[in-house]
């Protein structure tokens, strides 16, 4: 992690000769690698190095005190390889200080082979959502889990959601239940979720009605869920507001 540092400042200076720090700054996978280069610094997964900016820390100082706060995907530009961007519109979502409602759940509806096994990542957190059937009771649907890892094109660009579940309600209807993850020491990121939610939104063979959901789980072992609204702005730019958000917390049995 201590390399990434100097190659995204690195990025980060070559681009301002370019574009200046006034505006958003777009840059490329080849940047990172000109900059590993540059540098003489090796990383196993180059992609990773953009994906921490975006979701795990903040940009160095070098680089937040012209405004930029995250790096993001920008899907507007044209071309099949991403365009991330470093961006001075606020994308990290927090936990908020005080939450909707709290509600208390135990270990002892998830299954003894797995319950010592569960690690405090975003996969673990999805386990223990699934198992004790939190969606069902966050979203008043029957949620039933479909695909992991789900890979499908936004705006012509690739991306990965978490989980896709199908949520049925009281009358039949179907509804595409979009869920990102994020574990310990990880925050959710809105230009993530805008781009989960158009994914689905743009995939015929899944319902026209697509809720945006997320799961945080904090330190303490506590899980959060979030309920998004996705829309576009006046102008035509996609927004996220926070609807709601609800603390559950597992007690040991």
């Amino acid at each position: 992690m201590a390399k990434y540092e100097p190659v995204i400042k690195w990025v980060f200076r070559k681009q301002a000769e370019e574009y200046g720090t006034e505006e958003e700054i777009p840059f490329h996978r080849d940047h990172i690698d000109e900059a590993m280069e540059a540098l003489d610094i090796s990383v196993g997964n180059p992609p990773d190095i953009p994906y921490a900016y975006r979701s795990r820390r903040p940009l160095p100082d070098e680089i937040s005190e012209y405004g930029y706060t995250a790096v993001i995907i920008d899907d507007k530009r044209e071309g099949e390889d991403p365009t991330y961007m470093f961006t001075k519109t606020e994308q990290l979502i927090p936990v908020p200080e005080v939450v909707d409602e709290t509600h208390q759940t135990s270990t002892a509806v998830l299954p003894e082979a797995v319950r010592q096994y569960i690690g405090k990542d975003e996969q673990g957190a999805l386990t223990q959502v699934r198992y004790a059937g939190l969606l069902d009771d966050f979203t008043g649907y029957e949620a039933f889990h479909l695909q992991s890892h789900m890979r499908m094109r936004v705006r012509g660009r690739e991306a990965e959601l978490d989980d896709l579940y199908v949520g049925v309600d009281d009358d039949g209807n179907h509804h595409a239940l979009a869920v990102e993850a994020k574990g310990e020491g990880e925050t959710l990121n809105r230009n993530q979720l805008i781009r989960n939610t158009r994914g689905i939104e743009e995939k015929s063979n899944y319902p026209d009605s697509v809720r945006t959901l997320a799961v945080k789980l904090d330190e303490d072992g506590y899980f959060y869920l979030f309920e998004f609204d996705v829309f576009q702005d006046n102008v035509g730019d996609d927004k996220v507001e926070t609807d709601r958000v609800w603390k559950y917390e597992f007690e040991s049995e």
